[in-house]
């Protein structure tokens, strides 16, 4: 709390105080400011705190009032043309430095509190430019397709140079962040909007594990998750808030979505305690549902080898090895393949993600069954899985001889199972 203060009082016309925005984004207040690096908070603190900074920052604010309001320029945006708001958004940027570079004082302004100011009128740029798309697509419930910004517009901003760990003490930045992972996800999607936001906040997860890491990763994910913990499975929504790093992250998501996560839990715990149980003699495994709605278990393939891949829908580092399942299944023999089963279990907690997943992904190189109820879920409580993906390999007497197994991409993976088949 005291460092929050601090910041805010210290920094009041770069920084603003955040409300609730309306348009279907839902906004929090600023995790960072209370959860984020304290060294960083102090050396921005340290450079906007002495008589001069705070001069410049009173002088820029009278000319540009309302330049770091969010909820001022997220209604801006709402009514403006496209080229329009570029435009407008260009300007603005080149007129605020300039009044930098030109200030009567300047070279009385520390070098660093200079670049501090520079980069939140740079980053606010792209802040304000990205959020056009994402808040003109979601106020408009029938467009079928996220807004997209000409390619000129975009050119400039490359996804592999937006990582930078010094500028997580620049507001604008930090605003920009959920709005580039959303924006170049939908890129990536060509633009088509999601009917399923489970995955549609999975993907953007991954878009960030792929460009961003430490601190900034951390930020991300957590505003992520924050933002969206309605939207997310308790399984889910676990998986993500693992990814995080920072403990007070953590603890803040914990706290953050707790009813949400536990009504869910509380809901698959019933539906696992519910299902019919399969005839005594095979219930040593747990149950699992086909997709067209019949009960089996791992019983049902004796006499083969079983290599068993749990997953979920919502999974990226999941999706990640389904290439290298199918490559190990095409590179086996006929009648290899005789006496080999590829069996995908679910952990999914809505059965029609988990169908909807496997028709999309074209997973059609094995069999198919689903443990619903995520982590409380019957396989996930018998093999004691805490994350996926995680693998088993059944012999052809239905032992259990690696129950963490290796990947589908490790090397040793075909080896293991050729000598199961002898």
């Amino acid at each position: 709390m005291f460092k929050n203060f601090i910041f805010l009082l210290t920094f009041p016309v770069i920084t603003f105080a955040q409300k609730t925005v309306g348009f279907k984004m839902s906004d929090s207040t600023d995790i960072f400011v209370e959860y984020g690096d304290g060294n960083i908070l102090k050396k921005a603190n340290d450079l906007i705190e002495n008589a001069d900074s705070q001069a410049f920052l009173a002088d820029f604010h009278k000319k540009y009032p309302n330049t770091f309001d969010k909820d001022i320029r997220y209604v801006q945006l709402i009514s403006a043309n496209v080229d329009d708001w570029e435009m407008k958004l260009y300007d603005e940027r080149k007129s605020q430095l300039a009044f930098l570079k030109n200030y009567l004082n300047f070279p009385k302004l520390n070098p660093e509190f200079q670049s501090l100011v520079e980069a939140n009128i740079r980053w606010n740029y792209w802040h304000l430019l990205l959020a056009y798309s994402i808040i003109r697509s979601n106020i408009d419930s029938k467009l079928t397709r996220v807004v997209s910004l000409p390619t000129v517009m975009t050119e400039e901003l490359d996804p592999a140079k937006v990582y930078d760990e010094k500028l997580m003490m620049v507001e604008s930045y930090r605003n920009f962040l959920p709005y580039f992972v959303t924006y170049f996800n939908s890129q990536e999607q060509k633009f088509i909007k999601y009917s399923d936001q489970l995955k549609a906040i999975s993907d953007k997860g991954n878009l960030a594990q792929k460009y961003l890491k430490g601190q900034v990763l951390d930020y991300t994910l957590t505003k992520l998750i924050y933002d969206n913990c309605g939207k997310l499975t308790a399984s889910s929504a676990k998986f993500w808030i693992s990814q995080i790093i920072s403990n007070d992250y953590r603890n803040l998501l914990l706290n953050h979505c707790k009813e949400s996560l536990n009504k869910k839990e509380e809901v698959a715990k019933k539906k696992e305690d519910s299902k019919d149980k399969l005839p005594l003699g095979t219930s040593v495994y747990p149950v699992l549902m086909s997709i067209d709605g019949k009960q089996f278990n791992f019983a049902k393939f004796k006499g083969k080898v079983v290599y068993v891949d749990f997953w979920a829908s919502w999974c990226g580092p999941c999706r990640a090895e389904f290439p290298f399942s199918k490559k190990l299944h095409d590179g086996m023999s006929e009648k290899q393949k005789k006496n080999m089963v590829f069996l995908y279990v679910s952990i999914d907690e809505d059965p029609n993600n988990w169908k909807g997943a496997i028709e999309s992904l074209k997973l059609d190189n094995g069999d198919h069954g689903i443990s619903e109820g995520g982590w409380a879920s019957g396989v996930c409580q018998k093999y004691k899985i805490n994350s996926i993906p995680r693998y088993m390999i059944i012999d052809k007497n239905g032992t259990i001889v690696r129950p963490d197994a290796p990947r589908p991409s490790s090397p040793e993976t075909l080896d293991l199972l050729l000598k199961l088949m002898e």
